[in-house]
């Protein structure tokens, strides 16, 4: 097993901050992953929601929201993906509050692998891809404008 604590701090509403994390749970603000759609026939995010992600032309996950407090955390369980050396996935994000509309998202990152020593050598990857996902949405979220792999490092550089 493999567990990743990353954070981020972002300048909006608890509230605002919620609309885009669970409510708008099947749009996209990840860089990493051009595509996301939502399944089953939701149109919002919801308890028991699933959503489709793409990263690329064959590689994907399904993951579904299996818990939630509102305005306070969300978890989120990968059901179906085709990750190379991955089994299980899993992640909750929790907000704290640092100030008024100052908040800070903590998601945990849970992951197992088909072979145990792929933790070691996907470590690094996995924190990365996760970094860049919470910066896309700290992005998103305080200007209103995605970050996608295209334009991620430049931005990334300038935003502060």
């Amino acid at each position: 097993m493999n567990k990743s604590v990353l954070k981020e701090t972002i300048n909006a509403s608890r509230e605002k901050i919620w609309e885009v994390l669970f409510n708008q749970y099947g749009d996209i603000h990840n860089p990493t992953m051009p595509t996301s759609n939502y399944m089953h026939g939701a149109s919002k995010g919801e308890l028991n929601c699933e959503r489709h992600c793409m990263f690329n032309d064959k590689l994907f996950v399904d993951e579904k929201i299996t818990k939630a407090t509102i305005n306070e955390s969300v978890t989120i369980v990968v059901t179906k993906h085709n990750l190379p050396f991955l089994k299980d996935m899993s992640a909750t994000y929790e907000l704290s509050t640092i100030d008024k509309d100052v908040i800070e998202v903590k998601m945990t990152s849970i992951n197992t692998f088909s072979l145990g020593f792929m933790k070691y050598l996907m470590r690094g990857q996995l924190r990365k891809a996760v970094a860049t996902h919470l910066f896309g949405m700290k992005y998103f979220i305080e200007t209103g404008k995605t970050v996608n792999k295209d334009n991620y490092s430049e931005i990334f550089k300038n935003y502060k």
